[in-house]
């Protein structure tokens, strides 16, 4: 088999692993939101489903997800949105070590490891409401994740390349008046920054988000 075969071949299964994924994904999602909202017990259960996925690190190699060569360390490849924009699923792909201060997501967020570490400190109070104090620390890798409700702070640290999943419960185009703490400053800031999104649907033509 070529390789472009061979390439066809793990994009078709790795399409159906993914909907699979999602389906139960929504299903989680759903569940919550007709009890008020998803709670820390459901974005658990999207962990542990990711967890399965990240598993298939096969359908998601380098090759088929390669970093950026130049400029930001960091790239978002979309795999995955529903029609009303509700859930999305990234694979993260990192050059050579990149960070990301503490900020909120407004949405309930899980991150699950495929390849390399990603440092993951949770902090003690909401954003806009003093300078943060770090409470803990989780080292996302092969076999681990992070699940996160809407208002939990967290920073990212990663040292050399890595690949993960990040899941949220809105496309990160619809994340509006997200905050971060910029230290130097003191003070909170609006956070919005999708410049790094690759379309990598299957039925979509590969393509930036402006």
């Amino acid at each position: 088999m070529s390789a472009t075969d061979m390439a066809a071949e793990r994009a078709t299964e790795r399409a159906v692993a993914v909907a699979d994924a999602m389906d139960d994904i929504a299903k989680i999602d759903a569940h919550g939101r007709e009890h008020g909202g998803i709670d820390r017990g459901g974005v658990e259960r999207i962990r542990e489903r990711l967890l399965q996925l990240a598993e298939r690190d096969d359908l998601f190699p380098l090759e088929d997800f390669p970093p950026p060569t130049e400029g930001r360390s960091t790239r978002m490849y979309r795999i995955a949105q529903n029609d009303d924009d509700e859930l999305a699923l990234y694979v993260q792909s990192v050059r050579d070590g990149t960070a990301a201060p503490p900020h909120e997501h407004t949405t309930w967020a899980v991150i699950v490891g495929m390849r390399g570490q990603e440092l993951n400190r949770f902090y003690d109070r909401c954003a806009g409401e003093g300078e943060p104090q770090a409470v803990r620390e989780v080292m996302v890798e092969r076999c681990t994740g992070v699940a996160m409700l809407g208002h939990d702070l967290h920073s990212i640290h990663i040292e050399g390349a890595s690949t993960n999943f990040h899941c949220y419960g809105l496309a990160l185009e619809r994340l509006k008046g997200r905050r971060f703490w910029h230290a130097d400053q003191g003070e909170w800031r609006e956070y919005y920054d999708v410049g790094h999104i690759v379309e990598a649907r299957p039925s979509h033509r590969s393509t930036a988000v402006a």
